[in-house]
């Protein structure tokens, strides 16, 4: 079960750090996946790309720390475990009051609402409840 649980943890890591480099390094492939084009954008929305890729940073660093602590004692690294439950209800609930605002539509976030809410209930199902120890 804790086997289970870091592989998990380090796949859920690896795509938070994929995904943090493509917000870096290319911003106008997320926006085309969401049926926008960095051309299209007015200029007064450009600071927005600085943005992501400051989302892009903090996502490469909780992806790498999410792997590390996969690839050591799950049990003492358990924080981390909690982190990224915490992550990933979190981009689940932020992309769904998205949707309810009217900002984005659903279509345009459905690919990653389905990735964190499978990760979520996957860390859930393997978390270690009540374990002291390995």
């Amino acid at each position: 079960m804790l086997k289970a649980l870091k592989v998990i943890l380090i796949i859920f890591g690896a795509l938070t750090a994929v995904m943090g480099v493509m917000h870096i390094f290319a911003p106008g492939m997320l926006l085309g996946m969401m049926g926008l084009a960095v051309e299209d954008l007015p200029a007064a929305c450009m600071p927005a790309l600085y943005s992501m890729a400051m989302v892009g940073v903090s996502f490469i660093a909780g992806g790498v720390y999410l792997i590390v602590a996969g690839t050591r004692d799950i049990i003492r690294n358990i924080y981390w475990v909690q982190f990224a439950i915490l992550w990933a209800i979190l981009a689940v609930a932020g992309a769904v009051y998205s949707v309810i605002m009217g900002y984005v539509t659903f279509n345009q976030v459905m690919m990653p609402v389905i990735t964190d809410a499978v990760f979520f209930i996957l860390l859930m199902a393997f978390y270690p409840w009540g374990r002291t120890g390995d």
